[in-house]
């Protein structure tokens, strides 16, 4: 049956019953606000387009979900998933992402996590999560800020030098970590790179004239304050990283942006809703 006993449709795969659908502005408001952010969920679009019924919302996407395709619900958020009360995640389906670049209506990334769905979940599923969450607050906070706007990542990097749009990874920044006190096991110098979990700006409108301030994203959940080894990931480590790549100003080099702040941020800090 395509219906419970309660005639709802399955949370867990589509179950199409023939409604018809006919798409609206809105609509397509959440497939690029779901390009943007790679996973949204329910509560976090309405705080987006500021929509006041969650139930209708939900209901509509569902039906984008079930009737269109032009959305879906990644498979890893179903491991552990015991409550219907608990929102679902969203996310723009390949169908969703050919509709925008049918109307030419993709708009910048404000996160560059990969566009292929795990069924798993994971450590890395948990991390993509709060960097989208933290990120997320920040514009929305930049949003409801007058003179301010937010400066997504796709928007930086179209602007930074041509060899860092072209490479593999244009988020690595080759930075080099000296000896020190932070790195008491490191006797010679380091020449690695560092890969924010994000990186964006922020637009400030100031007697007439436009100014930019960008940030580099660090999210931690379980990475230890120290190791070992300094060639093992820490949070020692990263602060002497990024250190180092804004005391040598590389940033302006690799990402084209006049400076750097980083913006580390734990999970307990984020449950207090801090802002960068």
């Amino acid at each position: 049956m395509p219906l419970d006993q309660l005639g709802r449709r399955s949370r867990f795969a589509r179950t199409r019953v023939g409604k018809r659908v006919q798409l609206t502005d809105r609509d397509l408001d959440v497939l690029r606000w779901l390009h943007r952010y790679r996973y949204l969920t329910a509560p976090q679009l309405i705080a987006i387009l500021r929509r006041r019924s969650l139930k209708r919302f939900v209901e509509r996407l569902g039906d984008l979900y079930h009737e269109t395709g032009l959305v879906g619900r990644p498979g890893a958020q179903w491991q552990g998933f015991d409550a219907r009360c608990r929102p679902l995640i969203y996310a723009l389906s390949t169908s969703g992402l050919r509709l925008l670049e049918y109307r030419d209506q993709v708009p910048p990334r404000a996160v560059t996590v990969s566009r292929r769905s795990s069924a798993r979940r994971s450590v890395q599923w948990e991390h993509s999560l709060m960097v989208i969450e933290t990120l997320l607050k920040i514009e929305l906070a930049t949003m409801a800020t007058p003179g301010q706007r937010f400066v997504p990542v796709d928007e930086i990097l179209t602007r930074a030098p041509e060899a860092t749009r072209t490479a593999r990874n244009p988020l690595a920044a080759p930075v080099t970590l000296q000896p020190s006190d932070a790195l008491s096991d490191l006797k010679r110098p380091w020449h690695t790179h560092i890969i924010p979990d994000a990186l964006y700006g922020i637009e400030y409108e100031i007697d007439g004239e436009k100014r930019y301030r960008f940030w580099a994203l660090e999210c931690e959940n379980t990475t230890p304050e120290r190791r070992s080894s300094a060639r093992h990931s820490s949070i020692a480590r990263k602060r002497a990283a990024y250190d180092a790549l804004i005391a040598s100003r590389a940033y302006r080099d690799h990402w084209g942006i006049p400076n750097l702040k980083l913006n580390l941020v734990n999970r307990t800090a984020l449950g207090r809703g801090e802002r960068a």
